[in-house]
């Protein structure tokens, strides 16, 4: 018998799924793309960002019409004034920068329900790698069907950290406050999309991720898939990273480097 958790995860991964392929067939015709600014010269919004959300905010009417929907686009990017209730929580496209660039695969499709202010499950989507990351609270993470950990590396001078800074606020703030992370980390990333980064911490493929201001949508879905394979996520100065936090920074990592890049980032 599936439980009400199951009931979500199952709509999340199906709807993935065949989203999925609109994604892939965009993106090869991406040159006939509608693309716009929204202020920022980099921060773009695209044709396939507005039907990926539309999409599923009907199919999310048709499954669960009493449920809330804060997505990145358009008037439901209001976060709600209490954390009570159900509620969904979508980027359609976290990494819209690379999708119009052509950057593969680093751009991704994230929906996360929560209930009361807690992610239950949620699932990222890869399209052009066809790969599902997958987890429910308490139940474990995966990807494709195999269990996801953290990786057990603990110095920080072997680790691999992902920061990003894709605006210039973000870099301004980064050089203020974590610079010295570039000293000290083994190796250092940037892809350009919270999901990809989050999730790659998951797998065990880096260490920790950073980024200086980040939404609920970009963080969501993948830091309960972290935090279910293993790491830890904290806003950075260390206290809780909740869904609903206005516009924050974060550190996702595999918990065992997070107190020493704490240190350094911490104001």
């Amino acid at each position: 018998m599936k439980t009400q958790a199951s009931t979500e995860l199952d709509f999340i991964e199906r709807f993935l799924k065949r989203i999925s392929g609109y994604v892939v067939e965009k993106w090869e015709s991406r040159h006939l793309v509608t693309v716009t600014s929204k202020g920022d010269p980099a921060d773009l919004l695209t044709e396939v960002d507005l039907t990926v959300q539309k999409r599923f905010a009907d199919a999310l009417n048709q499954a669960f019409p009493d449920d809330a929907l804060v997505a990145e686009e358009g008037s439901l990017s209001r976060l709600p004034d209490t954390p009570d209730g159900r509620a969904w929580v979508v980027d359609p496209i976290d990494g819209t920068y690379n999708f119009v660039r052509g950057m593969r695969p680093l751009f991704g499709v994230s929906i996360a329900f929560v209930e009361d202010g807690k992610t239950r499950c949620a699932g990222v989507a890869f399209p052009l790698d066809n790969r599902f990351f997958l987890a429910s609270r308490n139940g474990g993470a995966w990807c494709d069907g195999r269990p996801l950990r953290v990786s057990e590396i603990n110095r920080l001078e072997e680790a691999c950290v992902e920061i990003d800074f894709s605006v210039m606020e973000d870099r301004q703030m980064f050089m203020k406050r974590a610079s010295n992370i570039m000293l000290r980390a083994g190796q250092i990333r940037c892809c350009g999309a919270a999901v990809g980064g989050i999730c790659q911490v998951a797998a065990g493929e880096s260490e920790a991720y950073i980024h200086m201001t980040l939404h609920p949508w970009d963080y969501a879905a993948a830091q309960l898939i972290a935090e279910e394979a293993g790491g830890m996520a904290t806003r950075l100065d260390g206290s809780p990273l909740r869904v609903f936090d206005r516009k924050q920074g974060v550190l996702i990592s595999n918990g065992a480097v997070h107190r020493d890049i704490l240190a350094i980032i911490r104001p």
